[in-house]
């Protein structure tokens, strides 16, 4: 009886090591199919040095966070074949000819095919390089100057939904929080994008009931003094609030500075994504009342979990912009669907999609009419800040629209 009993153990162990000498080299070939993850190079084109550095220098962060939060999550399969992201990047030195020079190392010495970044107006710098080459391109920004998103650049695309669809959730927020306002006193940097993008803003404002009064205020983008800006606005006769087109916290906080030393308390509705923590700090807590920013609040209500994701993982460093992180989370979305490497496949795949999920919810794709790319503009839902007498308040999420 023990002799039989050992000899089935027996056989059932040769049994089970034959099983196991039979599955493993199956398995071992489906794994060499698929084999380990490969390395997929993307690009990144940032001003980390030079005044746009208040910009970039935390949003660098927040697209290796990007980056990460992707590679842990499977990376990007292609092919069958998983790809995790290994990010390149250069400094454009908030210089046309750094981004120009920054785009020919990430074309001619890194040899990427895909790049996030620059962001507004340094697109005209690198989008020559990048379309000479077909490079795919992601901006951060818009600015709506020639060459940075238009016919000339059938490979560039929009990864953020500025400056039309931040500033169609500002109006909505001015609609929402300041119901009397009808008119506003208009100043924008200027960065070359004032003939192009004024007319636009104003034609666009008029669809939501608004007009501008007077004169648009430009002002340098590297200027320090803003008494001299808040001073034309204050004189501008007829407007019942300020809308400042496009710009940088310190403009901002300057500008309202000034208006409030002049006495002047009216709405300010500031339309890039501009922390209130930031405008506050600069304005002064006196100076900071009444004044609304489409600005991140990390942990807020409503917001997405993939965004407050990325806050965490970069350390909750401060301020948020996520400008370019979240055209880096939609190009790997879009390469994904293509199942392709190949730029051109990818640009194709993006012209047909209409949405795609994003660090901000869902992105919509648009802009035909707008830019003359056929889904090359995206936009998203936008959460937003206000100041009230010295303190910041979460004000709630709104819906922005397809960008026309």
């Amino acid at each position: 009886m023990k002799g039989t009993r050992a000899s089935g153990v027996l056989l059932m162990s040769v049994s089970v090591v034959l099983a196991l000498v039979l599955l493993f080299p199956a398995m071992g070939a489906a794994q060499q199919k698929g084999g380990p993850a490969k390395t997929l190079k993307i690009g990144y084109l940032l001003c980390l040095s030079g005044w746009y550095s208040v910009f970039d220098a935390v949003e660098e962060g927040h697209v290796k966070a990007v980056a990460q939060i992707i590679n842990e999550r499977g990376g990007i399969t292609v092919k069958g074949q998983r790809y995790n992201i290994e990010l390149v990047g250069e400094d454009g030195k908030s210089t046309l000819d750094g981004i120009a020079a920054g785009a020919n190392k990430l074309v001619y010495d890194h040899k990427v095919k895909f790049v996030v970044g620059p962001t507004g107006f340094f697109s005209t710098g690198s989008s020559p390089v990048f379309e000479q080459n077909k490079v795919l391109h992601v901006s951060g920004y818009c600015s709506n100057q020639p060459g940075e998103m238009d016919k000339t650049t059938p490979y560039g695309f929009l990864g953020f939904d500025a400056s039309i669809g931040t500033s169609i959730g500002a109006w909505k927020v001015a609609k929402k929080e300041y119901p009397n306002v009808k008119t506003f006193a208009v100043a924008t940097p200027d960065d070359g994008a004032v003939p192009y993008l004024v007319p636009l803003a104003k034609k666009m404002m008029a669809d939501y009931g608004y007009s501008i009064v007077g004169d648009v205020i430009p002002y340098p983008n590297e200027m320090e003094d803003f008494s001299p800006i808040a001073a034309k606005l204050n004189a501008i006769k007829g407007a019942d609030a300020f809308f400042i087109l496009n710009g940088a916290p310190v403009h901002h906080g300057n500008i309202a500075k000034g208006l409030r030393a002049l006495g002047n308390n009216k709405p300010i509705i500031l339309q890039s994504l501009a922390p209130a923590e930031a405008v506050m700090s600069i304005a002064g807590k006196a100076a900071s009342n009444d004044i609304t920013c489409m600005g991140l609040t990390p942990g807020a209500k409503g917001n997405p979990k993939l965004l407050d994701e990325v806050f965490e993982k970069n350390g909750k460093k401060l301020p948020i912009f996520l400008f370019n992180p979240n055209g880096l989370w939609v190009l790997a979305r879009v390469i994904q669907a293509a199942d392709s490497l190949d730029p051109d496949v990818v640009k194709a795949k993006w012209e047909s999609m209409d949405k795609v999920d994003c660090l901000f919810g869902t992105c919509e794709f648009g802009g035909e009419k707008t830019y003359g790319l056929k889904g090359h503009a995206i936009s998203h839902p936008l959460p937003y800040q206000k100041i009230k007498n010295g303190n910041v308040v979460y004000g709630g999420w709104v819906n922005v629209e397809r960008i026309p």
